[in-house]
């Protein structure tokens, strides 16, 4: 569900449970077409691919991520891995 309603520009979920808008999201909305969601049942519940070839979209995703990581206290690094 998560991942189609990405891809259609639609970050209502993240904006309710968050209460503000997270960095990245207007240039996500705004650059869809350009990002790819693909969702993958785990061991643990599930994960979700975020994909681009687009460098402005790239930075994007980042700073979605890296709020997702710092708000929800996920003890994840922030460093950015290829």
């Amino acid at each position: 569900m998560i991942a189609v309603k990405f891809s259609q520009g639609d970050f209502a979920i993240p904006m309710f449970i968050h209460s503000t808008v997270p960095p990245g999201v207007e240039t996500m909305k705004r650059l869809k077409s350009e990002i790819t969601y693909d969702a993958e049942n785990t061991e643990r519940g599930a994960q979700l691919r975020i994909t681009t070839r687009d460098p402005e979209a790239l930075a994007a995703i980042h700073s979605f991520l890296s709020f997702q990581i710092r708000d929800h206290r996920t003890g994840e690094s922030l460093q950015v891995q290829k």
